[in-house]
């Protein structure tokens, strides 16, 4: 998983390689409060509002966003999030 910093920098490369009108689209599990890791697959899933606040940190704005629907309560959240 990357890091909060790492994330950062990797979205502030991104965007240094985007073309005029380009997006950066995040497909991401988001979860309910806070920062959950998980030790079996070395992950590391965030809440909205983390995500927002890295988005905003690597200097990024978020033109959409949309939340996958009619997931079972027990799983994470799946955000979409298109970025310029």
């Amino acid at each position: 998983h990357l890091t909060d910093d790492h994330l950062v920098d990797f979205l502030q490369r991104c965007q240094k390689s985007l073309r005029p009108n380009g997006l950066i689209v995040i497909k991401d599990n988001v979860s309910y409060e806070g920062v959950v890791p998980d030790d079996v697959d070395s992950s590391v899933c965030r809440d909205l509002d983390i995500v927002h606040g890295l988005v905003s940190r690597a200097g990024l704005s978020i033109v959409h966003e949309e939340q996958q629907m009619d997931f079972p309560k027990e799983i994470y959240q799946v955000h979409t999030l298109a970025l310029r």
